[in-house]
This record gives C-alpha cells, structure tokens and sequence, in this order.
C-alpha cells in the first residue's frame, strides 16, 4: 500500500476506535478520534498529489 492509504487506514480505525472509546472515556476516545480524523485528513494531501502527478 502507498502512503495515503496506509495514513487514511491509520486514521479511519484510530476514529472509529475514539468513536466508541469515548461512550466510556470521554477524554481519551475524543483525542483518539480527533487525532484519528487529523490523520484522514492529512493523507488526501498524498492521495491526491499522486493522482495530480
């Protein structure tokens, strides 16, 4: 897999994960999902920069 897919996997279970998390803790499953959805965010920079090449 390439870097924004691998980014973008990363990130979608690291949301997810804080999604469910935080029905428990609320403080840890918001950063995991805020800092999950940060990286989702992030790999579109790879994604599109490979198909824009």
């Amino acid at each position: 897999m390439n870097k924004g897919m691998t980014m973008f996997s990363i990130g979608l279970v690291m949301f997810m994960f804080g999604i469910y998390l935080s029905t428990n803790w609320a403080i840890i499953g918001t950063l995991m999902g805020v800092v999950g959805g940060i990286i989702m965010g992030s790999s579109k920079y790879f994604l599109v920069k490979k198909y824009n090449s």
